[in-house]
């Protein structure tokens, strides 16, 4: 039982940084380009518009996928309650959300870009 309650602690602490992050991004974004805070790419780093354009999405983002992780990590601990590797999943499933969400802003910059250069 311990374990599972370690796993759901962890769903909870995974999904909830992503969240947070995201929070305060959407609420606090950066008001200049910066390599500290912030969504920071090559490609949001270009100019102004995609660096904007970036924070606001990728905060956008990070709340939904905190929120889809969080779900999902608990519904694994709970499931493989017995499982040795559980937290290993849950890292895995972190992972691939983050890599996902990169994917999604880039794919949303470069189509931002595209529009700008035309």
């Amino acid at each position: 039982m311990s374990k599972v309650l370690i796993n759901v602690g962890m769903s909870i602490l995974v999904g909830g940084i992503f969240i947070i992050a995201g929070l305060i991004l959407l609420y606090k974004p950066p008001k200049d380009i910066n390599g500290l805070y912030g969504y920071r790419t090559t490609r949001s780093m270009k100019n102004k518009v995609l660096w904007k354009e970036g924070n606001k999405y990728s905060a956008k983002l990070l709340i939904l996928y905190g929120v889809i992780l969080m779900v999902l990590d608990i519904v694994v601990s709970l499931a493989f309650s017995n499982g040795e590797y559980t937290i290993l999943v849950i890292i895995g499933l972190m992972i691939v959300s983050s890599i996902l969400l990169i994917m999604a802003v880039e794919r949303k910059l470069k189509q931002l870009e595209k529009t700008l250069l035309e």
